[in-house]
């Protein structure tokens, strides 16, 4: 197998914001923070409020009471920015409020005609904006989508049950009657090029369809990573539970993260010297081999869907394709 090179920072994965985390303070009041003209980004339940050609930047006066504030960091001109994570009535009185900017109903924000070229706020989830928001925009948006969704699901100390209370700029959730504090969760996946050399040096890589998928997308076989073990150990546990199939050197290339809801995606590359597989049915319904050139066909006459480069399946894939 040909060494394939790192993945490059795109998509997810770009970077744009000092978090400056010593001026998070200590506990959830960002007074101080929005009284440096700090600028509101709006999340709600992994959409963000987009428009002209970006994320749609308000003023204080319009976050609604009673929302989850997180101090997302500064860029390098020095603007602060603060994530509003929003409940359904929060985001119910944004929409209200933003009558002002729109000339329709605000349940038609729903069908976010225009795109993100709306001239008018519009709500898009967050895959739909990864290749289109600068490198600023797209670590505000992966920031506050993420920790917006562990804001939601970990409103109770898992040591009492008590109701937590965000601390540390919205980075950590605090128990009242114990001190205990607990922060953003993120669960490493790996996911893996599988490539099989024959004796003519002709590459093939290994795809699969999940279960849940429609039977023509196919994509690159990956797994979460279990406690006690390393990434490599996971690459080659995961690819014999998925496909029994045996693969060595498994080597990292880069990684994205994945806040839907919290994962963290590691690309390897593993090489398989047995073309003999086994899928396994649960979770994988079936698996395919192809070449360079099958699976150019293929995705061109529209009989494969292949992962976009949104994902880090895909720039890893492409990475594969371009690599002969």
């Amino acid at each position: 197998m040909k060494p394939l090179p790192l993945v490059q920072p795109i998509s997810l994965a770009r970077h744009g914001i000092d978090r400056d985390h010593l001026t998070r303070g200590g506990d959830g009041d960002l007074t101080e923070i929005w009284e440096s003209e700090a600028v509101p980004v709006f999340e709600h339940r992994g959409s963000l409020l987009v428009a002209a050609g970006g994320l749609f930047l308000g003023d204080r006066d319009l976050v609604p009471e009673g929302q989850t504030e997180i101090y997302l960091g500064r860029d390098a001109q020095g603007a602060r920015y603060i994530g509003v994570s929003l409940d359904d009535a929060g985001r119910s009185r944004l929409d209200s409020a933003l009558e002002i900017f729109r000339a329709r109903d605000a349940s038609d924000l729903l069908t976010a005609p225009g795109g993100i070229d709306s001239t008018e706020p519009v709500w898009l989830p967050l895959r739909q904006l990864a290749e289109a928001l600068d490198d600023v925009q797209v670590s505000l948006a992966c920031e506050v989508v993420g920790v917006g969704n562990w804001h939601r699901a970990h409103q109770y100390s898992p040591r009492t049950g008590a109701p937590t209370a965000p601390a540390l700029g919205g980075w950590v959730r605090r128990d009242p009657e114990t001190g205990s504090e607990h922060f953003p969760r993120t669960d490493p996946a790996v996911i893996v090029v599988i490539v099989n050399t024959d004796d003519d040096g002709v590459e093939r890589v290994l795809l699969g369809n999940n279960a849940a998928w429609e039977a023509d997308r196919y994509s690159l076989l990956a797994g979460f990573v279990e406690p006690g073990e390393t990434l490599e150990r996971a690459v080659i546990r995961e690819i014999w539970e998925e496909a029994h199939l045996e693969v060595t050197d498994p080597r990292y290339l880069g990684s994205q993260p994945w806040p839907f809801p919290c994962s963290l995606m590691l690309g390897f590359s593993a090489e398989a010297p047995s073309r003999e597989f086994a899928a396994d049915e649960a979770e994988i319904a079936s698996l395919k081999w192809f070449t360079r050139d099958e699976l150019r066909t293929a995705i061109a006459e529209k009989a494969v869907r292949a992962p976009s480069t949104v994902s880090i399946a895909g720039q890893l894939l492409y990475s594969w394709l371009d690599n002969a």
